[in-house]
């Protein structure tokens, strides 16, 4: 903690507390011996106004009373308001008046000194200085207080030298409570720290100060018990939020104390947002959680402290800290905002140079090489003698290999990319692990599957960079999956979803995981994986195809019920796509069709979801056949057989050569629609005697390009040997 700048208003308060008690002395002695009541009363009004805060109201009563003591009032009650410029005029304007007079007035040692303090207060600090240097102080009282002003002026120009011999010529050891704070503020920010300490020590005991010179002395000394007792005994609620902001930040520090110093914290900025040093303490609690590598947490703690503290839009430190939040987390569009906020806010060529930087780095990162090299250049040209740009000596080279890299790989020259990534992993210990998943990519695309998958295995286990640890685990996820390893799948798509949680990806990882349990056939798994995704992410666009699925697990397991529900739900969401849409609606269609076992209305509900399905014009062949089996299906439920046997034949069979004629190509589950429908068909003609239809039923299924060829062969051969062909 700065103690200079903590301590800068308590040292201005003690100074103007004792040139007060200074100027109110000197006064008394000087002033005449007869006066009349009605003066007295007006000064003693301005007294009790300035005891009592009401600024104006002491500036009104005094200027009414006149006289030296007045002006000390007069002058106190702007100190406290901060008014530098109203006290440099009437220090000017009594001056002015005062040089007119024969007689030297008391109150001149106090009028050069509020001039000096209005010039140091204004950032005039030069010429505070050489104020304080020609005036000649005659009382030990204004001289003390000159001279800590000078050490305080020396502190602030960075002569540590005469900070530390001036205080300790400034008779501060005397002198009241708020003067010692102030001592010892100069003291520690000169390097005699220990001297500061020995003064807050004295200071924090509780029966000699008040309980506001207790909590700071607490709070410089970072003591948490005196802190805690400053705390529960404030005497007011300003003093009892700044001891438990102060002790929240230093329980931050400890591990074992983080949840409660987060929580002390949490409560005051809720109660009272504007408390001393809040924004501070919610900075250093976002500060904490980045340290922490608590990603969102801190990136909320920012965001935060952005909404609730408007001035904080302007610190460079808030905004770079919280791009780097988002970056880990994953979110470039967002990071890449804030390090150009920060860019605008820095305020000087370094912090500029090294948020353009980050900037090329997220650019980079994302896939845009060309604009990652342009904020690079831009940093080498503008800012050459920065620290951002003796990094970049380094990392341009590497960037630059890096994108010739990326470009043999596009340009399937996998071998030549290979080469190039195992020599920036070489040279750039920093960024191996990306570079070595990029080498894995390139030997998984050379058919070197088991060398790819064990150094992404590597990286995934061993990567410090938790990016690219993620990244690395989800290629193994999709590899295993599409190895049809379903159980390692489904547990690497998990590991995934819990090392980038924030991530985009980490919604789809939990479908694939669904997937993936859902094809091992482990269907209370993908149920349970889908209600968690929802959970998780209640506003994911996978939303809709995970319903989905949920709903082919409630079918696999027979709860046609709920999983109906579910689809429903499916079909519900905002922005579902129209292949996710059709699948949902002809998994609500097999849901009724199942359901009708129990209740023949279900065959009607399915007969009607099947037909709507059919209407679709954008429907492909595949699936049409086959929802127009499952219409003859369900027609034979209903016994409507007539019926059944015209979809078969019609919407199926018929269907499936004039589409082989055009040639269309079907998939497996339309090439069994259509074996099955045939199957039907001969198996319902011959149960009529009517085996010369059924014999020609199974010759189509024989001269087509299908599995069950053979199987129509043998009952053809059956019913041949009959001898019944009429």
């Amino acid at each position: 903690m700065n103690c200079n700048a903590a301590f800068k208003g308590v040292f201005h308060y003690a100074c103007l507390r004792e040139c007060a008690r200074q100027a109110a002395r000197v006064c008394l002695l000087a002033a005449p011996i007869v006066a009349t009541a009605a003066r007295g009363g007006e000064l003693e009004i301005a007294r009790e106004a300035l005891r009592d805060g009401l600024w104006n109201v002491a500036r009104e009563h005094a200027e009414k009373a006149g006289g030296e003591a007045a002006r000390a009032i007069i002058l106190e009650s702007w100190a406290k308001e901060g008014a530098w410029d109203e006290i440099a005029g009437a220090v000017a304007a009594w001056q002015a008046e005062d040089a007119a007079s024969s007689e030297k007035p008391a109150s001149a040692e106090m009028l050069t000194y509020y001039g000096a303090l209005a010039l140091a207060e204004k950032g005039e600090k030069e010429k505070a200085s050489a104020a304080l240097a020609a005036a000649s102080f005659e009382t030990q009282e204004y001289r003390d207080l000159a001279t800590r002003l000078r050490a305080r002026l020396a502190a602030d120009a960075g002569d540590s030298a005469l900070a530390l011999k001036l205080v300790r010529e400034s008779g501060f050891e005397a002198a009241g409570t708020e003067a010692k704070m102030a001592a010892a503020s100069i003291l520690a920010s000169s390097g005699d720290r220990a001297a500061a300490e020995k003064i807050w020590r004295e200071i924090a005991i509780p029966s000699n100060v008040t309980t506001r010179a207790y909590a700071i002395a607490a709070a410089n000394l970072a003591d948490v018990a005196l802190l805690r007792a400053g705390a529960e005994n404030a005497a007011d609620a300003k003093t009892r939020r700044f001891a438990g902001l102060r002790l929240g930040r230093i329980l931050l520090e400890d591990k074992a104390t983080f949840d409660e110093g987060e929580k002390t914290i949490r409560a005051i900025i809720k109660d009272a947002p504007d408390s001393e040093g809040a924004m501070d303490a919610a900075i250093a609690l976002a500060d904490a959680l980045l340290a922490r590598e608590q990603w969102a947490e801190a990136a909320d703690a920012f965001k935060s402290v952005l909404e609730i503290w408007l001035d904080a839009k302007n610190r460079f430190s808030v905004q770079e800290a919280r791009g780097w939040a988002l970056r880990k987390l994953g979110r470039s569009e967002e990071a890449l905002e804030a390090f150009s906020r920060a860019e605008d806010v820095a305020s000087g060529d370094d912090e500029k140079a090294m948020a353009i930087l980050e900037q090329g780095d997220i650019l980079a990162e994302s896939g845009k090489g060309d604009e990652a090299m342009a904020k690079y250049r831009l940093v080498l040209e503008k800012f050459p003698k920065s620290p951002a740009a003796e990094k970049l000596g380094k990392v341009v080279k590497r960037r630059e290999l890096e994108a010739q890299g990326r470009e043999l790989y596009n340009d399937y020259r996998f071998a030549e990319a290979q080469k190039i990534f195992a020599e920036i992993a070489s040279e750039d210990q920093e960024n191996a692990a990306r570079a070595e998943l990029m080498q894995a990519l390139c030997m998984y695309a050379q058919g070197l599957d088991r060398e790819a998958e064990e150094m992404a295995a590597k990286i995934a286990a061993n990567a410090s960079d938790l990016k690219v640890k993620a990244e690395a685990t989800l290629w193994l996820a999709k590899l295993a999956y599409n190895s049809r390893r379903w159980e390692q799948s489904c547990s690497l798509f998990f590991t995934f979803a819990e090392m980038a949680p924030e991530s985009e990806r980490a919604p789809g990882a939990l479908v694939w995981a669904a997937r993936a349990a859902f094809a091992e056939n482990d269907f209370p798994k993908a149920i349970r994986t889908v209600t968690e995704l929802v959970e998780k992410y209640p506003a994911a666009p996978e939303r809709a195809a995970a319903y989905t699925l949920q709903g082919e697990a409630l079918v696999e397991l027979g709860r046609y019920e709920e999983a109906l529900l579910v689809i429903e739900r499916a079909l519900m969401e905002n922005g579902v796509g129209a292949a996710e849409r059709l699948k949902a609606e002809v998994l609500k269609a097999d849901a009724l069709f199942a359901m009708g076992a129990d209740n023949p209305a279900r065959y009607r509900e399915a007969l009607d979801a099947y037909r709507a399905l059919r209407l679709g014009e954008s429907l492909p062949p595949g699936l049409r056949l086959a929802i127009s089996f499952k219409m003859g299906r369900v027609l034979e439920k209903l016994k409507r057989i007539d019926e059944a046997i015209d979809q078969y034949y019609t919407g199926v069979v018929l269907a499936y050569r004039e589409a082989r004629l055009r040639g269309i190509a079907f998939d497996d589950e339309a090439r069994a629609a259509f074996s099955r429908a045939a199957f039907r068909l001969a198996d319902e003609y011959e149960s009529r005697g009517k085996d010369f239809q059924a014999m020609h039923i199974l010759e189509l299924v024989i001269a087509s390009d299908v599995p069950a060829a053979d199987e129509a062969e043998k009952r053809l051969d059956r019913i041949q040997t009959k001898g019944k062909f009429l």
